[in-house]
């Protein structure tokens, strides 16, 4: 299945990797990696399997759409868990940064 360009962007991302680190993992130049994320048509089927390869073997798993939903991606586990800790330490922040409303003063 041919991964789409959004989908390809998202999951390098998500996984904190720059254009220059996964197009140096896939043996091309920033440019062309650039060119795939943008849906470059001169893209060839072959470096857009190349970077979703690369990819899966960081762990990205790409999902075919269905009747009801679109293509998607899951991430690895341990990833995920690490955005939960980073969601509830950002939003323990934002609670101690915020003024009290009258009613917790009370």
């Amino acid at each position: 299945m041919p991964a789409d360009p959004n989908l390809l962007k998202a999951a390098r991302i998500l996984l904190g990797l720059s254009q220059d680190d996964l197009a140096s993992a896939v043996g091309i130049t920033r440019k062309s990696l650039a060119r795939v994320e943008a849906g470059g048509v001169d893209s060839t089927l072959g470096t857009v399997e190349a970077i979703k390869v690369a990819l899966e073997l960081r762990g990205i798993m790409f999902l075919g759409g269905s009747e009801s939903f679109g293509p998607g991606l899951r991430v690895p586990a341990d990833l995920a868990s690490g955005w939960e800790l980073e969601r509830a330490k950002l939003a323990l922040e934002r609670e101690r940064g915020r003024p009290k409303t009258p009613n917790e003063q009370a």
